[in-house]
């Protein structure tokens, strides 16, 4: 493919190329930013600053006091003080001062209220100055006033207590290290003490200096012994082999190796055998004297082996001996380094214990200096002013305009992505490069919309669709002075140029595959041809979807295939203008058009069972050839080449083929392809026509000005479709899209039975939106972000999941605040959500203002099984109104049900909660239905929130919220559960009292359909009780008592 540098010129062809796709997300992120924000208007918040300073340090005391809170000496002194101003203690004095726990009865209830403090408190460093402000929101400008004031004066104080008593307890802390320092130091003395005499270490340098000296003796020894030994083996093989040794041998013997004995042996021997060879002279071997001489050798010789045997087994004893102690040196040598570093180990914990003390008494010394000193490091440099605006105003439409611009920058984004997926090729560079083949044609882009409106103009019926598409396929007929007709001329034009240098006549004309325009083409291109003046010949050789005949109103039979068959002769077939004009089709005006009586018409005939075998016929090259001499021009329609074979077959016998290529709709491996294919078999393939170009899917072809429906020259002064006509025209496009079908057509237009060759072709100019592969990817894309910049517009992901405060709806005040009336135990209480695998302590829900037993920030809760109706599917409960605050402390009621302590019972008063369902729905009992089945204690339990009455579906009972959280964790693993909440429902209907586990289990059996809220809860004792539903306090239990439950059973707790 053709590279080209991307311009903004191209840019902005993409951009009105696929501008459905901006405008599309710029309105719907608009719409809804603009709709989300008014929807969910924000609570008002305002903010309240108040400053301290953190005074340098002065005094040697306050230089010190800094030095003890730097740790490792890299910290951020200021950061540092940020951190403690919104640390626990500086809040918890906060809390104090403002009286916002003075009725709290537990420890639980004080964290808690400390915690939510702590999430209006925010801090800053000013620049780079040591002044840090200190920012407190609240409900009302006053209420964020006392926050920020109470915060920076508790901080205040306890930053110099801290200090002050700080030096006191570092001053006890030295001296204490001190003392442990120096028994630490005595010790570590000992040990090297005691390390020298047990292993008599003196000097480690010296000691390994005498056993290396020992090592290297014992191995020169060890190596001369083996060479002794080697020499004598050497003589003792010598003897063997020569029955005796050479002069040379014994001359070189050494002493040290073989001993006086051989020595004085070899001078023996050497003097009998020098008299031998003296009496040899006079006397033969076998005299007596020579022979008595010879015997005396062979004795000294035998005693020379004798006597170096006896030195072979000295040397060997020796040799072992050798061995033994070099591998005792070594021995000794190896235990060194190990003594050496255990002494250094030693040592070095000496002169570190030293180094301590020393440290030690230094600082110690500075301690008792520093004690007498005050630290004031830290003070109020100005008190919070009351604020009079909110910091989050409501602004619909600065949010809808941010919707907007996050809109247009996803539109274009899309857009982009949306033109690089496209497969098709664009501009005629791109199809010459590609292919290799010149495009010999450009056919732009005529909306039928506008071909409607024109002829509406020009007075003609356009209620009939047929008629209307007719028109725009046969433009060179009926508007023949526009750009379509015109660039019917140029392609003529250019075929000739083509022709007269090959000498072509017959042309075939093809495509890659079906609805590219190649009969509509082929028409136009028949029409100007006979306009010319030149004898013109159509051939509908497309016998499997034919089109021609239909085109032109014609009859379709006899034609082509009969004549192939032999029923006709092809003059016999041949259809003229009269045909046309006879055939009812609206064209009793082509008399009227120069050069008309030119073009003469064979139809298809009759549709074949073997199209391929009839074009490959003898009778079919015969025709051809008859053709070529009786006309000027001969053009075959054809079927496409990569679907069917018949183009391969009918191009072997013509002059040449044109290959048509609709622009945006066909991939461009689909024309290569089929370029490729017609090459292969040596079709001359005189060029490729564009069909259908955009003039924003090419960049040149806009410049070229096709944008205008007319032609140039034309006096025909051509007036934009009117609003009414633009929305009528998209209104047709989209009940034609739906599949619905206009009552005022005529039979013909909805005739279900028509050939599926005509009803294919007769569109093929029609703007066709067929979904593609690539527009797939960007819809679903888009689809996604959009939602996602739509969840952003709505404020959610301001706030990250898990970090939002804890206490948020909860009236902090400078007056008192009261518990709730009943507390819940003393055990942390925690919501789970299985969105994340976080858990925070959260505070009682009558102070969260959430509905009792609700989690505080509930997440959905989605299907575990797939779609169901819209009435079953579980649902949010809406949050319940917050209930104002008590005035005061409420006192137990006589009637209350008695405690589970009381009877000698352990509370279990969490649940799991797998959803919520409206009071019908019928998933809620096919739900509880499959958990009771995996023999989990599930049941239902009525609830009201705002009014609206739900059903629960709750698992189990637990003692603890993080019992129940492991549980649910369990099942969610296990695939019983997708998501859940833990909820504390304390009180319940007790049905049954103690009991045996299978005698309640029988008894839950026996119910059936009326124990949807029945459970059993197990008991510390192997006993159960039967219990009907769970709930937030005595006052929903007894009401489910009176109304659903009839009375029967009593209120007790969980």
């Amino acid at each position: 493919m053709a590279q080209y540098e991307v311009t903004l010129r191209d840019y902005w062809r993409i951009m009105r190329r696929r501008k459905g796709i901006v405008i599309f997300t710029v309105v719907l992120l608009g719409f809804f930013s603009f709709l989300i924000a008014n929807l969910w208007k924000p609570s008002p918040i305002y903010k309240a600053a108040s400053k301290v300073q953190i005074n340098s340090p002065e005094s040697l005391n306050s230089i010190n006091a800094q030095y003890m809170g730097m740790a490792g000496g890299g910290t951020d002194q200021l950061e540092t003080q940020r951190s403690i101003i919104t640390s626990f203690p500086v809040i918890q004095r906060a809390v104090d001062r403002l009286k916002l726990c003075s009725d709290c009865e537990t420890k639980e209830d004080s964290t808690r209220m400390v915690l939510a403090l702590e999430s209006y408190i925010q801090t800053s460093q000013e620049g780079y100055t040591n002044i840090i402000s200190i920012e407190a929101t609240g409900r009302t400008g006053e209420e964020a006033r006392l926050r920020a004031d109470a915060v920076a004066e508790v901080f205040a104080a306890y930053n110099n207590d801290q200090k002050n008593d700080k030096a006191k307890k570092h001053r006890e802390f030295v001296e204490q290290q001190r003392k442990e320092a120096r028994v630490t130091l005595s010790l570590a003395e000992d040990s090297v003490q005691i390390y020298r005499e047990q292993e008599q270490l003196v000097s480690i340098d010296a000691q390994a200096s005498v056993i290396l000296n020992q090592i290297n003796t014992a191995t020169q020894t060890k190596n001369q012994l083996e060479q002794d030994v080697r020499g004598i083996e050497a003589m003792l093989r010598e003897i063997e082999e020569n029955k005796g040794l050479s002069d040379r041998t014994v001359q070189g013997a050494n002493r040290t190796r073989v001993g006086d004995a051989f020595i004085n042996l070899s001078q023996q021997l050497s003097n009998v055998l020098l008299e031998r060879n003296s009496m040899l002279v006079q006397y033969t071997e076998n005299h007596p004297k020579v022979l008595q001489l010879q015997s005396k050798v062979d004795e000294l010789n035998q005693s020379l082996k004798d006597e170096l045997k006896a030195r072979r087994q000295a040397l060997s004893r020796d040799q072992e001996a050798a061995r033994d102690l070099l591998q005792k040196s070594q021995a000794e040598y190896d235990l060194l380094p190990g003594k050496g570093l255990e002494l250094g180990r030693l040592q070095r914990e000496v002169a570190l214990r030293q180094q301590v003390v020393g440290v030690l008494e230094e600082e110690y010394q500075n301690a008792r200096i520093r004690e007498a000193d005050k630290i004031e490091e830290v003070t109020v440099l100005q008190r919070a002013v009351t604020p009079e605006e909110e910091t989050n105003p409501h602004n619909p439409a600065q949010r809808a305009l941010m919707g907007v611009i996050l809109g247009l920058v996803l539109g274009i984004v899309f857009a982009v992505v949306a033109e690089s997926l496209d497969t098709s090729i664009g501009t005629v560079e791109d199809v010459q490069e590609y292919t290799g083949t010149q495009v010999v044609g450009i056919i732009p882009y005529i909306d039928i919309d506008d071909v409607r409106a024109s002829l509406r103009r020009r007075g003609v019926d356009v209620s009939d669709e047929k008629t209307v598409q007719r028109k725009a396929q046969l433009v060179a007929f009926f508007d023949p002075q526009s750009t379509m007709a015109e660039s019917y001329r140029t392609l003529r034009t250019n075929i000739e140029f083509v022709t007269v240098e090959k000498g072509v006549k017959c042309l075939m004309v093809t495509s890659s595959m079906l609805r590219e325009g190649k009969s509509t083409t082929i028409a136009n291109l028949a029409m100007t041809m006979a306009q010319l003046g030149k004898r013109t010949l159509l051939v509908d050789c497309d016998l499997r979807k034919p089109t021609m005949a239909k085109l032109f109103g014609l009859d379709k039979e006899p034609g082509m295939t009969e004549v192939i068959v032999g029923n006709y002769d092809w003059h016999q077939v041949i259809r003229t203008v009269t045909d046309i004009v006879t055939g009812g089709m609206g064209m009793e005006d082509i008399l009227q058009t120069q050069g008309i009586s030119n073009l003469h018409i064979i139809p298809s005939g009759s549709i074949p069972p073997n199209p391929a075998e009839l074009l490959n016929s003898r009778r079919m090259s015969e025709f051809i050839a008859e053709v070529r001499e009786a006309y000027d021009v001969v053009l075959f329609d054809s079927p496409p080449s990569l679907q069917v074979t018949d183009a391969a077959i009918l191009g072997k016998k013509v002059d040449g083929a044109l290959v048509v290529y609709k622009v945006g709709e066909i991939s461009r491996t689909s024309l290569k392809r089929s370029t490729s294919l017609l090459k292969s078999v040596q079709i001359e393939l005189l060029g490729i026509v564009l069909n259908g170009l955009h003039a924003d899917v090419s960049a040149e072809y806009q410049d070229l000005g096709y944008y205008s429906y007319y032609g140039y020259g034309s006096e025909t002064q051509v007036q934009d479709r009117t609003f009414r006509e633009r929305a009528e025209d998209s209104f047709r496009r989209l009940k034609a899209r739906l599949g619905m079908k206009d009552e005022e057509q005529p039979a013909a237009v909805q005739d279900a039975d028509a050939d599926a060759g005509d009803r294919e072709e007769e569109g093929e100019e029609e703007d066709q939106d067929q979904p593609r592969a690539g527009s797939a990817v960007v819809a679903v894309l888009s689809l996604f972000l959009v939602g996602l910049g739509l969840i952003w517009q709505s404020g959610y992901l301001a706030k990250p999941l898990g970090m939002s405060p804890l206490l948020a709806e909860y009236p902090l005040r400078e007056g008192p605040v009261l518990p709730p009336a009943q507390p819940p135990p003393a055990d942390e209480v925690r919501v789970s959500s299985e969105a994340g695998d976080s858990s925070q302590a959260v505070a009682s829900e009558e102070h969260l203002g959430q509905p009792p037993g609700e989690e505080l920030f509930p997440g959905s809760l989605e299907n575990t099984q797939g779609e169901i109706p819209a009435e079953s599917t579980p649902v949010e409960e809406p949050a319940a109104a917050v209930p104002p605050p008590a005035t005061s402390v409420a006192k137990t009621s006589p009637n209350a049900p008695p405690s589970l302590a009381q009877a000698g019972m352990n509370p279990q008063p969490y649940v799991i909660h797998v959803a919520s369902y409206l009071p019908d729905s019928q998933w809620a009992l096919r739900t509880l239905q499959r958990l009771r089945e995996e023999n989990l204690e599930a049941f239902l339990s009525p609830v009201v929130v705002k009014g609206q009455p739900y059903r629960r579906l709750l698992v189990g009972n637990f003692a603890s919220q993080d019992e129940a959280r492991r549980r649910a964790k369990e099942l969610q693993q296990q695939g019983s559960l997708e998501k859940f909440k833990v909820l504390r429902l304390p009180y319940t209907v007790e049905l049954a009292g103690s009991s045996t586990l299978d005698q309640a289990r029988g008894a839950l059996k026996e119910l059936g359909k009326k124990g949807e809220s029945v459970y059993v809860q197990h008991l510390a004792d192997a006993g159960a009780r039967l219990l009907n539903g769970a709930f937030e306090n005595t006052e929903a239990a007894q009401r489910f008592l009176d109304t659903e439950a009839g009375g029967a059973g009593r209120v007790v707790p969980r």
